[in-house]
């Protein structure tokens, strides 16, 4: 074989590896695998809570076609929304007014024997959701956030473990981050997890530039192969 050959042959082949990789990259878009846990949502919004008072099961509806409801209609009073009350974790310390609006389970299984669940529904599925949360650390079963698809088909699921030492309005942000609009349930369980600052996310720009950048590079590459 001559060597222009074996040059327009080494060509053929990076035009394929060229082909096959962004084949992959789009099909990754184009069919989501399970959500990633995130401590953040760059660019995301937060959807605020009005302020209610409300205890019960709800349902509630705010923001952008969001509803909010819960399996606790009756323990402790219900699970609480738009609620800016005094709201106690126990070990994980306690939430004051000043943390703003919050939705709170208000139940656990230690205490009532129930394992009841919070849902924030959305009636137009977003890639990300997350939310500034605590609960109460300890008991004999496990603290879950959850992400469903619009059939409630299981997402991803993650139990939450962490200490904050105590203190007023500590906690952390959890949520999950999709690569498709996918996500339709986002549901908190047990142990008197509380929630605020409840965030919602579109892909970020960063996302379309590495699809818009195999693409041109692409084209780059086939205008240099046809020389």
């Amino acid at each position: 074989m001559s060597r222009i050959q074996k040059g327009e042959t080494m060509k053929t082949k990076k035009l394929v590896c060229a082909v096959t990789g962004l084949a992959m990259a789009i099909c990754l878009m184009a069919n989501p695998a399970a959500a990633v846990l995130v401590n953040s949502l760059p660019g995301g919004t937060v959807i605020p809570m009005p302020t209610l008072e409300y205890w019960g099961p709800g349902p509630q509806v705010f923001g952008p076609g969001i509803t909010w409801s819960s399996t606790n209609a009756s323990n402790q009073g219900g699970s609480v929304f738009g609620f800016t009350g005094g709201y106690g974790f126990l070990g994980n310390g306690y939430w004051d007014l000043n943390i703003g609006p919050m939705a709170g389970l208000n139940d656990s299984f230690d205490v009532y024997g129930f394992t009841d669940t919070m849902t924030f529904a959305f009636s137009t599925p977003v890639w990300g959701v997350g939310g500034f949360m605590n609960y109460v650390p300890g008991g004999s079963t496990p603290t879950v956030i959850s992400v469903y698809d619009s059939s409630m088909n299981l997402i991803e699921s993650t139990i939450l473990n962490f200490n904050t030492g105590g203190g007023s309005n500590t906690g952390f942000f959890y949520g999950f981050l999709e690569n498709s609009p996918t996500i339709s349930y986002f549901s908190l369980t047990d142990n008197y997890i509380g929630i605020t600052d409840l965030t919602t996310a579109v892909p970020e720009p960063a996302t379309l530039f590495l699809i818009g950048s195999g693409l041109i590079g692409l084209a780059g590459f086939r205008k240099k192969f046809k020389k």
